[in-house]
């Protein structure tokens, strides 16, 4: 049976380390890298070492975003990951620039508002090329870098690298002087072979390229907030290709043995880990089965007595599986939302008891952060009656929450997940207050909202302390009154049955139907009988149709259209409500005709079908 929640954080993190869990594992208490590293960063990895092989904190990476998982599940990442690179080309250039302003600013936002754990990892392109990648080869590749030159001062590799190591550390910088605690993470996946960091014929000069950054950041620029995280990839590629040279039998322990020549050494080194993707190869499977205790086993020997992480996976790994057997790996981090990591899955994993969330830290700093919320009731993409009793949950980790207030924002159905903080507080003055939670000994708050328009509506619980500090629950998008006559039907589409037709009708409003990027495409429903209606909610995502047509047809083969919509902008992927004159008909259809977006094909969501849809009255 599965493990339930606690809902006290600091009585949940005590049982863990007064009984423990299955598959502990222990690493010797170490002194930091930087002996100069500020009381806020010691304070972190104090904390990490104390819960390491007891339970495991959940990450994110900004390419995922954690407000998609903070929507599906309810809960935020305790360690959130962005890039201090810029990506935009020329490196340097105003783009590039901006993007790793956003990085930082992020990174500070978690710190100082969130009260979660920065991290940062760094695809450093490749120095000297402004339009360099750090991919070697494929079709981002820009080629290698002599690591040797790179390391040697007075060559033009060496001066190159120092540089970009200039500009970067003058963005780190603000974090320092925010003192805000970052786990930074460069030349990841060190061994692996893709990235041109990796020096295969000579590991030692990737090692030393390791510790010059570390020299020049730590000791010249005094960046005393940086705990050092070393990942090594999924597979060591020069390892491959010294047993080719060599012509010799691969075993784990020369494996291990070549690994380890990557390694800058302890003194330069907080925390060690591996970035696992499944690879059947590798004996890597899927992660919501798998905990990948043989990565935990290599990293055991390569780095000695580190406190070890799963620095990049495609999703958190098995929570039963390392809950009973371990590895006690201290956070896992996935890369993506969606794909490997579906909405069920993160729903299911990040409500684990072996995992931590943004919600269950302890306060890391001296200073005020957000309280957190979360909505229980009703769940996103449920219907509702006239009258429903509304939950949700609150607390705050400085002991100041004031009030939980519970809001109707303005519009039909929105993708949240691709809003920030900004976007709800700009919607905010327009919303409506339906009163504030009142809690119950149970530890919820709840409010009934009663005498309910027939109608699309967009529920949020605001939780506020007394500092004026507030946090945005995730949102229900719920449907009153009127019932989506599409939900659970038989679907069909020209892309074929792999695009997930049938995810349009689900009611889960997180997954959907992907069409195809070719030509016009179309998604039908059927009804399973002559159904009345005269309005068809379209929940998109960010690959919309700027040109899309809904008809209708009462056997399937004759189709009339009853809308067109010639020419749809936005890029956020939010819910179309279509209304029409009342028709007849068992089956429907969205046919899509132009793309919005030059990347994707089509992004359905929800492809609602109802009797009618009111106007939302009581929204502003």
């Amino acid at each position: 049976m599965e493990l339930q929640r606690f809902m006290n954080p600091l009585i949940f993190v005590s049982f863990l380390l007064v009984f423990g869990l299955a598959g502990s594992s222990t690493a010797t208490a170490v002194e930091p890298a930087d002996p100069d590293l500020i009381p806020e960063a010691r304070k972190v990895l104090d904390y990490l070492q104390s819960v390491y092989g007891t339970t495991t904190l959940t990450g994110m990476a900004s390419y995922g975003g954690w407000r998609p998982v903070y929507e599906m599940s309810g809960r935020a990442p305790a360690i959130y990951g962005n890039d201090a690179f810029g990506w935009n080309k020329p490196k340097w250039g105003p783009s590039y620039c901006n993007v790793l302003q956003k990085a930082i600013d992020s990174a500070r936002d978690w710190w100082l508002v969130q009260g979660g754990i920065p991290q940062l990892q760094f695809h450093w392109g490749k120095p000297g090329d402004p339009n360099g990648s750090a991919w070697v080869g494929g079709n981002k590749g820009t080629g290698p870098v002599d690591m040797g030159r790179f390391i040697t001062p007075g060559t033009a590799e060496h001066t190159a690298a120092m540089e970009d190591l200039k500009r970067t550390a003058d963005y780190l910088e603000q974090l320092a002087k925010a003192r805000v605690p970052v786990l930074w993470r460069p030349f990841h996946e060190i061994d692996g072979g893709w990235f041109w960091w990796t020096d295969k014929e000579h590991p030692q000069n990737t090692a030393a390229a390791w510790r010059m950054m570390f020299d020049y950041f730590v000791k010249q620029r005094k960046l005393h907030n940086l705990i050092w995280v070393y990942s090594a990839g999924v597979h060591c590629g020069a390892y491959q290709q010294w047993l080719r040279k060599e012509k010799r039998t691969p075993t784990l322990a020369d494996e291990i043995a070549f690994r380890k020549r990557y390694y800058p050494g302890d003194k330069y080194v907080d925390l060690a880990g591996i970035d696992i993707y499944p690879n059947s190869a590798q004996g890597y499977g899927n992660p919501m089965n798998d905990t990948y205790p043989k990565a935990y086993q290599i990293m055991k020997q390569v780095a000695p007595g580190r406190i070890l992480a799963l620095c990049e996976t495609a999703a958190l790994v098995d929570p039963e599986k390392l809950h009973k057997e371990g590895p006690g790996w201290l956070y896992v981090l996935p890369w993506f939302v969606g794909g490997a990591n579906p909405p069920d899955w993160i729903r299911h994993s990040f409500n684990h008891v072996q995992y931590l969330t943004l919600d269950e830290l302890p306060p890391l700093g001296t200073h005020n952060v957000a309280p957190h919320v979360r909505l229980l009731h009703p769940t996103d993409g449920a219907g509702i009656g006239s009258s429903v009793e509304i939950k949700a949950v609150a607390g705050d980790r400085n002991g100041n929450l004031k009030d939980v207030e519970f809001f109707l924002l303005p519009g039909p159905w929105k993708d949240w997940a691709m809003r920030d903080r900004k976007d709800f507080e700009e919607l905010l003055p327009s919303a409506v207050n339906l009163g504030a939670g009142q809690l119950t000994a149970g530890g919820e708050y709840t409010l009934t909202w009663s005498d309910i328009s027939p109608g699309l509506y967009d529920l949020v619980a605001v939780a506020r302390d007394t500092e004026g500090m507030q946090t945005f629950s995730n949102v229900a998008r719920v449907v009153a009154g009127v019932k989506n006559l599409a939900r659970g039907k038989t679907a069909t589409t020209s892309s074929g049955p792999k695009s997930g037709p049938e995810k349009a009708f689900d009611g889960d409003l997180f997954q959907g139907w992907s069409g195809d990027k070719q030509g016009e495409q179309w998604l039908a429903v059927d009804l399973g009988s002559e159904q009345a209606f005269g309005a068809v909610t379209i929940t998109w995502w960010k690959a919309y149709a700027r040109t899309y047509a809904v008809e209708v047809s009462p056997d399937g083969t004759q189709w009339r259209e009853v809308f067109r919509q010639p020419k749809k902008s936005g890029y956020i992927g939010d819910t179309d409500v279509i209304r029409f004159p009342p028709v007849k008909a068992r089956h429907v259809r969205l046919k899509c005709i132009e793309r919005g977006t030059d990347w994707g094909g089509y992004t359905v969501y929800e492809l609602g079908v109802y009797e009618s849809v009111p106007e939302t009255t009581r929204v502003k």
